[in-house]
């Protein structure tokens, strides 16, 4: 590749982030050429990960320290000192009527609940890492709850919406945070230390990248849905330009803030914007997802080196 064809392809990335169409967050498109599904679709429940090509132990692990993000006023403490969480059904609103749609026959987990607006994972005993636009200030943080083990148990299981206390917390400071040209980031410090089951901070990379090519995967809440694992044997690395790198990971709203992760479970980076998740079927009155070729990746992430410095260390 000339130095010509490298810019290009480097200032692409830029252009993708800051074209202003964060689709982690955006409504359904009524455009059908649209995009978000790479391939074959290799979002899995925890029920389903025979699969999944990374070590079992670690990935029981990866997935008890990511959290859901919420409102904090979508919880609600029962008199035993448990949470119940306030869901909702997966819909979408039409972009043109504002009509609530179901989604289609066929649109994978349409029947489960969806329970927050962004993602997260541990990365202290006391901090969390997510996206520059999940939490943009101290109010944020103060007013959203870091919530562990939303996750659908069977195949018919529409998602958990009890909690207990030591799987609900929430946010005390914004120890750090970017959402600018050089990263897209949120550190953040909880209200007392993790002691979710299983939860452990991630192992966030310290130095090099991931090279082009490398196999990856994310781990998060797809639209708000129930914790989706997100590692497809053709999912890679497609293109760099630090502080970004460029993937075609099977990512919708409510992954932003996702670990981003290779096979060994370290963190390459946070999922932070990606093309368009939907398109209206107008004719049958439903949303489905967009979809296009693996080598058309547009999924966006905050490389690690943009923010591993920031976590606090001890």
């Amino acid at each position: 590749m000339t130095p010509t064809e490298n810019k290009t392809k480097e200032s692409e990335i830029a252009e993708i982030y800051h074209s202003g169409t964060d689709a982690r967050h955006q409504p359904t498109s009524t455009n059908p050429l649209d995009r978000v599904l790479y391939g074959e679709d290799d979002r899995r429940d925890v029920h389903n990960l025979a699969d999944v090509q990374v070590d079992a132990a670690l990935l029981r692990k990866l997935i008890a320290s990511t959290v859901i993000l919420t409102d904090r006023s979508n919880l609600t403490k029962q008199t035993d000192g448990s949470y119940e969480l306030r869901v909702e059904s997966f819909e979408r609103p039409d972009p043109t009527t504002g009509v609530a749609l179901p989604a289609c026959s066929g649109e994978r987990f349409g029947h489960q609940y969806t329970g927050g607006w962004c993602s997260g994972f541990l990365v202290g005993p006391d901090v969390i890492v997510t996206a520059g636009h999940c939490n943009k200030s101290a109010d944020s943080v103060t007013n959203t709850a870091y919530v562990f083990g939303f996750r659908a148990q069977t195949a018919t299981d529409p998602g958990t919406t009890a909690f207990r206390d030591d799987q609900v917390y929430f946010g005390r400071e914004l120890i750090a945070h970017d959402l600018s040209e050089d990263g897209d980031y949120a550190i953040v410090r909880l209200d007392r230390p993790v002691t979710a089951p299983d939860a452990e901070p991630m192992k966030v990379r310290v130095s090099g990248e991931a090279g082009i090519g490398s196999n990856i995967g994310v781990i998060g809440y797809p639209s708000g849905l129930p914790v989706k694992i997100a590692f497809g044997p053709d999912t890679i690395v497609i293109r760099r330009d630090d502080p970004w790198l460029l993937a075609n990971l099977d990512t919708y709203g409510g992954n932003s803030g996702s670990a981003v992760l290779n096979r060994d479970g370290l963190v390459e980076g946070i999922l932070v914007r990606g093309a368009q998740d939907y398109h209206t079927d107008s004719r049958n009155g439903c949303f489905r997802s967009n979809r296009e070729l693996n080598s058309e990746g547009r999924e966006v992430a905050t490389k690690a080196s943009a923010f591993v410095d920031k976590i606090p260390r001890g």
